[in-house]
């Protein structure tokens, strides 16, 4: 099990994705989860690996979920007795399985850096470069006649601006910092990408040109309305390197702010077919996982405890206990 989760690891890391690590770290007898076991849990949900079947996977999964979003690490205590104790890095839930048995699990993010694709080999591309690479930053160099030793540390050098070779492009971002050598095409190939992120390091006047000419060449308004330029924060830089930092402080600055606004709007925005939790047994945040109208967590619907038809819906659950609760009073969580 050790072997798949390190597989599933270096993989997801190597895409670039988001994803979180949940570790039994205490237990009391009778949990299924035992000091140790381990679970790699995705954005989609998906869980790989164990800490335990029942409720205690629906309420890992439920926190995994919150902890890649908020990028923080929690620790979850699931018992019989409960509790009502919350922190932003703790929370009880009640064990509602009818086996009983504790269990405390830690949950912690991996989060990955993104990657940084300079455009140019000026002084400000090697500044920008030896920085981005110091800062932890995944870092590709394209420029005409570039070599490694031009750029120590970099991942990638190509001796060419083509960006073909990069497949996965929704976690980078690109600077082009040609500095007069093809401006026009390195700009308008990076802008024909799907990075969420395209600056050009330039003056206001040479940055108006650009778009002008682009303009020209035929691409949209909405596309050119993506570069950003002139790029990097306003810190009265004058060097090439307080250029450098400007411009790696904006990417920190976006990538740590408006990226976290826009996937935190993505978790809590409503569907147009969901109803709320707390008045339907069917919420669904996934195609594969259904809300249990008792507890609240999420139930895979691959791979339920129980499932029963109610008024002809499907209501999945996830342990005994919920199963037992609903059946007592089923209006209690349809209505």
């Amino acid at each position: 099990m050790f072997n798949e989760l390190t597989r599933n690891i270096e993989a997801q890391l190597a895409k670039g994705s988001d994803f979180a690590i949940a570790q039994v770290v205490d237990r009391m007898a009778p949990s299924s989860g035992k000091v140790g076991d381990k679970a790699l849990i995705l954005e989609s949900g998906e869980m790989i690996g164990w800490v335990g079947g029942g409720c205690v996977r629906g309420i890992v999964i439920k926190e995994a979920l919150d902890v890649i979003r908020s990028k923080r690490y929690k620790r979850v205590r699931i018992s019989p007795e409960g509790g009502t104790r919350e922190t932003a890095t703790y929370k009880e839930y009640v064990m509602s399985c009818q086996s009983k048995g504790t269990v405390e699990i830690l949950i912690e993010p991996m989060i990955s850096q993104p990657e940084i694709i300079i455009a140019g080999k000026s002084n400000i591309a090697r500044k920008l470069s030896a920085l981005a690479v110091a800062a932890d930053f995944r870092v590709s160099v394209l420029a005409i006649d570039a070599d490694s030793q031009m750029f120590p540390g970099v991942h990638r050098v190509y001796d060419t601006i083509d960006f073909s070779p990069f497949k996965n492009l929704s976690n980078t971002y690109i600077i082009v910092t040609t500095r007069g050598e093809n401006d026009d095409l390195a700009v308008k190939k990076a802008l024909e990408t799907h990075a969420g992120y395209v600056g050009f390091v330039a003056s206001a006047k040479k940055a108006e040109d650009i778009r002008t000419s682009l303009s020209k060449d035929g691409l949209s308004d909405d596309v050119i309305a993506r570069l950003r330029s002139p790029v990097g924060l306003d810190i009265n830089a004058k060097l090439a390197s307080e250029v450098a930092i400007s411009i790696l402080a904006e990417v920190i600055d976006d990538f740590r702010n408006a990226r976290d606004s826009a996937k935190k709007q993505k978790h809590e925005a409503p569907s147009e077919t969901a109803t709320p939790v707390a008045s339907t047994a069917g919420d669904t945040f996934t195609e594969e996982y259904y809300i249990n109208p008792v507890c609240q967590v999420p139930v895979s619907r691959k791979n339920p405890k129980h499932i029963i038809e109610y008024k002809g819906e499907l209501v999945y659950f996830c342990c005994d206990g919920c199963k037992v609760s609903f059946e007592k009073n089923p209006a209690q969580y349809i209505k």
